[in-house]
């Protein structure tokens, strides 16, 4: 398994009997899930019989976590693989790992632009409706085009949160590797 250690994520006869306390500050926890699903799998891919056995793989390190992952995802290409780091689920996996067929698809991307040109949108037909309101004395135009602008500010929130995740993400990405070469 390329360094790494197979541990159920809640085992009642270790101590500690939760994944996350058995991991030290640099160790890595790869998770596989199918793709489609998000069911955790087996490493050799298979849904596990009982939710109560999943099981994560620990790496002594990011850089061997994310081999076996890109490893795995080459082999079975329906898997997903999100690598922890010692806080566990509490924040976003620090890496998220699919076959290369699948990572445009995966990414988002697609939606970042598509968010932007909804809100666009929105806005533009928030100031068609208030002319059209105006020259009319249309209340309901009026109360469509604040409508449009409270819709489209939702989105451009959306985008924003995605940003800032993404940022933050990889602040403790960078952050985890200085902790592993020691200059944290």
């Amino acid at each position: 398994m390329d360094g790494g250690t197979e541990i159920r994520l809640f085992d009642r006869r270790r101590n500690p009997q939760d994944w996350t306390d058995v991991l030290r500050p640099t160790e890595c926890a790869v998770f596989l899930k199918d793709r489609t699903t998000s069911d955790p799998v087996t490493p050799g891919g298979r849904p596990y019989p009982d939710p109560a056995d999943a099981t994560c793989i620990v790496f002594e390190c990011l850089d061997a976590a994310q081999r076996y992952g890109e490893a795995k995802v080459q082999s079975l290409p329906r898997l997903r693989c999100e690598i922890y780091d010692a806080e566990g689920l509490a924040h976003p996996p620090l890496l998220v790992i699919v076959h290369p067929g699948q990572r445009e698809q995966e990414s988002g991307t697609p939606w970042l632009r598509r968010r932007r040109l909804i809100a666009g949108a929105l806005l533009l037909a928030s100031v068609l409706l208030f002319w059209v309101g105006s020259r009319k004395a249309g209340d309901l135009a009026i109360f469509l085009a604040i409508n449009c602008i409270f819709l489209a500010l939702r989105f451009l929130h959306w985008d924003f949160g995605v940003k800032h995740r993404e940022k933050e993400t990889r602040r403790r990405l960078e952050e985890h590797r200085k902790m592993e070469r020691g200059d944290a």
